[in-house]
């Protein structure tokens, strides 16, 4: 008996997976290697709060897939993804809480761009509670990218599929 290889879909498109390992690249750079403060780091954070500008702008605008409509869910679709998470369905994009974690993700690396140009200007140089702000933002960030891998690792094992390589090229088995 021949075993038929699932059929795949064009899900993450060129600017999504760009925007995505975009970020992977200025987050470890900005939390591991860079210092704070210093011009790289600043630039780095200011490039990926601009790439979480434009994919907020293609959230709305850009591929099917790459639309908010598709993948952000509500309460109540949360709540009944958690409540038959045994059971759950597999999803052609993200599931109900993924994308909800993409939206937080988002939100710490806007919080972390605006608190980083405060600790910049004159009225808050110096101020040990933004700078405070921003280091546990950063912290944040960090626990929810790894609950994020831990979670894209997990989702890989029950679709039975990788999905990080289908970060790198945009193909996800179809979903029936």
């Amino acid at each position: 008996m021949e075993m038929k290889s699932p059929e795949r879909i064009y899900v993450w498109d060129i600017f999504v997976r760009v925007f995505h390992w975009t970020l992977v690249i200025c987050v470890f750079l900005n939390f591991w290697v860079t210092e704070e403060g210093d011009t790289p780091h600043e630039v780095l954070g200011y490039i990926a709060a601009g790439f979480v500008v434009a994919r907020l702008f293609w959230g709305f605008f850009g591929s099917p897939y790459a639309r908010f409509k598709i993948w952000l869910a509500s309460p109540k679709s949360i709540f009944s993804y958690l409540r038959n998470f045994k059971t759950r369905k597999t999803y052609q994009s993200h599931n109900p809480i993924a994308g909800w974690m993409i939206i937080f993700l988002m939100s710490c690396i806007i919080g972390l761009a605006v608190s980083g140009f405060m600790m910049g200007t004159d009225k808050y140089f110096g101020e040990e509670w933004v700078e405070e702000l921003h280091h546990w933002i950063s912290d944040i960030l960090m626990g929810a990218v790894a609950i994020h891998i831990i979670g894209a690792l997990y989702e890989s094992r029950h679709e039975k599929q990788n999905l990080v390589a289908g970060m790198v090229h945009g193909y996800k088995n179809k979903v029936d």
